[in-house]
C-alpha cells in the first residue's frame, strides 16, 4: 500500500511539474460597421490569426410600445498559422456612441481544433444582450487561444 500511495504521489508530482502550453490572446477595439469586411491581420503570440470580421444587422422597426427586428450576427474567419492543431475562442462587445454595452457575442471551436494551415469561419449570434444592439458604434474583440 505505501508503495502504490508512493508511485501516485510520484506521478502526481510529474504531472503538476510538466509546461503547461501557454494559451495566446488578443483584444482589439475598432469602429462598428453593418455589412463590410473588416481586414483585421492580427495573431496571438501562439499563432492564431484573426484575418476578418463581419457584423450583419437587421432592419429595426420601433413603435411606441415595440421594437422588432432579427438578431445582429457576426461572422469571423480565424486561421492557425502555427505548427500545430489549436482550439480558439472569440468575444465580442459593441458599445454605443457613449460608451454603452449594447451587445455580446461569443463562440469558438469548442470539440474540433483548427488544423495548422487552415482557416475556420464562425458566425457568432448576438442573442442574449442585444436590445440595442443596432445602435453599436464601436467594438472590441478578443480571441484567445486553447
Amino acid at each position: 500500500m505505501r508503495r502504490l500511495s508512493s508511485g501516485l504521489l510520484l506521478l502526481v508530482l510529474l504531472t503538476v511539474s510538466l509546461p503547461v502550453r501557454g494559451a495566446g490572446s488578443l483584444s482589439k477595439n475598432y469602429e462598428f460597421k453593418s455589412d463590410v469586411r473588416l481586414e483585421v491581420g492580427v495573431a496571438t503570440d501562439d499563432g492564431l490569426r484573426l484575418d476578418w470580421v463581419r457584423f450583419k444587422v437587421p432592419a429595426v422597426s420601433e413603435g411606441r410600445d415595440y421594437r422588432t427586428g432579427g438578431l445582429v450576427t457576426m461572422e469571423a474567419a480565424l486561421s492557425n498559422i502555427a505548427g500545430t492543431s489549436v482550439r480558439g475562442g472569440i468575444a465580442v462587445a459593441l458599445f454605443d456612441a457613449e460608451g454603452n454595452l449594447v451587445g455580446v457575442a461569443s463562440g469558438g471551436s469548442r470539440w474540433t481544433p483548427i488544423k495548422a494551415g487552415r482557416q475556420k469561419l464562425f458566425k457568432l449570434i448576438f442573442d442574449d444582450v442585444n436590445a440595442n444592439a443596432y445602435r453599436a458604434r464601436t467594438f472590441q474583440i478578443s480571441v484567445e487561444s486553447k
